[in-house]
Formats: C-alpha cells, sequence, structure tokens
C-alpha cells in the first residue's frame, strides 16, 4: 500500500503559492471585512508607508497595483503605444500581448542555451526606437535568473537608453546568492521600475496586490494610467504580511524543498530542466507536452500551458509538500510508462 498520502486534485499550472496566505493576513483579512462598506484610501495608505519602510525608499517611489498585472498594463499605455517593446522569449508575456494591443512592435529575443536572458542580444536589440526593456528575474516560465552584479550592470547601461522594468514576483524563492533585486536601481534617478507581487511567496494571488519601485516621476507618470483601485481586504492582508517573517521563511524553506525533490525526481528519471528559481519546474517530459498533459491529468494533476517557442517543455508549479509528493510519483510512473 502507497504511503503518500491521498490528494484529490492537485493544481500545479498556475505558480501560485498553496501555503498561503499566513496568519497574519488572514487575521488582518478578518478584522477588515467589517471595512467593506468603505473606500480604502487609510488602508493604500498604511500598505504604502509598510512598503516604503520595507524598502526603504520614500512613499513618493512607490505605486500600488491590483497585482503587478495591472502596474504591467499601465506601464503598456503610458510608455508602449505605438512604440517598440524588447524582451526575452519565452518570458511573463502579459505586458507585451497589452502593448501589441496598443500598436506597439514586440521584439522577441529568444533565450540563450542555458534558458537565462541573453543580454548581449538584448542589448543589441534595445534601439533609439525602444520605449521599454522588459526583464523577468527570475524568468517565468524558465525558472532562471541572471547573476546580480551582471544584471545590475546591464540594467544600468540600458537605462540609458529606454525604461527598464524589472518584474521581480519570484525573487523571494531564489537561491540565496543566485541573483538579487535590482530595487537599490530604483532608489537613484535611474531610468528602472522594479516589480513586486503579493501573489507569490505571500499567497495572496486571488487579492491582487502588487508594488512598483522607481524614481517619482516614473511613478507620477504611471499613476496618470491607474485603472483600479486594490480591495481593502488585499490592502489590509498585504499590510500584515510583509511583517509575517515566521511564515515567510517557513514557506520559503518548503517551497525551495519541494522545488529540490522535484529537480532531483528528474535527474533520477534523466529529464532535462532548467535550473530553476521560482516555485516550478520548467522540464522536458520527453514526450509530446499534449500527451505529457493528458497523462498528468489523468493520474489529478494540472500542470502547465504551453509557452512558446519552447513547445515541448511543460513548467509545473511547485505544490505543498503531499502535492510534491503525489506529483513525483505520477511523473515516474508517465515516464517510465
Amino acid at each position: 500500500m502507497s504511503d503518500i498520502p491521498p490528494v484529490p486534485w492537485s493544481e500545479l499550472s498556475a505558480n501560485e503559492n498553496p501555503w498561503g496566505p499566513g496568519p497574519h493576513a488572514r487575521a488582518a483579512i478578518i478584522a477588515a471585512t467589517d471595512e467593506g462598506c468603505r473606500y480604502g484610501m487609510d488602508f493604500h495608505a498604511r500598505l504604502v508607508d509598510a512598503i516604503a519602510a520595507k524598502e526603504q525608499v520614500d512613499r513618493s517611489r512607490i505605486v500600488i497595483g491590483s497585482g503587478s498585472g495591472e502596474l504591467l498594463h499601465m506601464l503598456a499605455l503610458a510608455w508602449c503605444e505605438r512604440g517598440q517593446v524588447v524582451c526575452a522569449w519565452p518570458t511573463f508575456s502579459q505586458l507585451m500581448l497589452f502593448a501589441e494591443k496598443l500598436g506597439a512592435e514586440t521584439r522577441k529575443i529568444p533565450v540563450d542555451a542555458e534558458l537565462r536572458h541573453d543580454l548581449p542580444a538584448l542589448a543589441a536589440a534595445t534601439t533609439p526606437n525602444t520605449s521599454l526593456l522588459h526583464v523577468c528575474n527570475p524568468n517565468n516560465p524558465t525558472g532562471t535568473v541572471v547573476e546580480g552584479s551582471r544584471l545590475r550592470q546591464f540594467c544600468s547601461d540600458m537605462a540609458q537608453r529606454t525604461l527598464v522594468v524589472v518584474d521581480e514576483a519570484y525573487l523571494d524563492m531564489v537561491d540565496d546568492g543566485a541573483t538579487t533585486s535590482m530595487v537599490d536601481l530604483a532608489r537613484t534617478d535611474a531610468n528602472v521600475i522594479v516589480l513586486r507581487t503579493f501573489s507569490k511567496i505571500h499567497g495572496l494571488a486571488g487579492l491582487r496586490v502588487g508594488y512598483g519601485i522607481a524614481h517619482p516621476d516614473i511613478i507620477q507618470r504611471l499613476k496618470r494610467f491607474q485603472m483600479t483601485t486594490p480591495n481593502i481586504l488585499g490592502l489590509a492582508a498585504a499590510t500584515a504580511s510583509l511583517d509575517d517573517s515566521e511564515f515567510l521563511a517557513r514557506t520559503r524553506t518548503a517551497l525551495i524543498a519541494d522545488r529540490r525533490r522535484m529537480a532531483a525526481a528528474c535527474d533520477e528519471l534523466d529529464l532535462r530542466y532548467a535550473t530553476p528559481q521560482g516555485n516550478f519546474l520548467f522540464l522536458q517530459p520527453g514526450m509530446p507536452p499534449d500527451a505529457f498533459r493528458a497523462r498528468m491529468k489523468a493520474k489529478q494533476i494540472e500542470v502547465g500551458r504551453p509557452f512558446e517557442p519552447l513547445l515541448d517543455w511543460c513548467r509545473v508549479s511547485v505544490g505543498t509538500t503531499d502535492e510534491t509528493s503525489v506529483f513525483i510519483a505520477a511523473l515516474r510512473a508517465v515516464v517510465k510508462g
């Protein structure tokens, strides 16, 4: 009899954090329900204050969005209409897809042999016509990172040519020393904006709260395109979660440990995968991806969608420890046939 605990359905497709929200956030959500009849200006101000203290920046350098997704749309509206966007490919595509709807040209630069951002190729593609350069670090869907000092020099150089957007949604889950935040550039006059989200390590994906840090001039331009405001429950939960260091550390430890178990299973099965630094693994299953997804679904596991142009790869999110055990057992069964 298997010692793997039964899991009725494992949703391992959307890079959600199955461990959250944390206890501080949950308590804040409950406490804020009585204020649901009010507009959230005070909650918004408290979150800005908390972020300013954490990131060591002035309040004027912060913008709050309904998830980082809204901020990406705002960036497209503010900088990219009928312009040109440069990005790695594949990467998180929300900004580029919205910019294309506005008439922008997207220059998609293939990742390198290790599925990392190809910095020289990105630099070569950035011209005087480039409105914005998008960098996702760790990258989604590959999970790879660029080493911190190389990325900082690259962003500093490129900021002389265009606005550099650094999306750090998964930064809290990188191995120690693998890379670093570009927030120090966002504290200066550099033409750089750093995006963060409460959807990943904080476990608040459904409550839609994110933020950006940049020079006040960039923030003011961006705010002109604000489309909505986050809800009170999300603002309260995000503010409380910032200080929940015990939950965040415990969650980070669990996600990294289970990510390493998934990678070890791929090593055992001789499956290629990109070096993972987020809460997911990007792997080659050794069979047509449609067949892999169908076989995993038959075992009650939903894995990720295709990502052009790497259509023979599959992204799998890290679930709970029990879900990871179920995934590894299913992977062995599917690959070994």
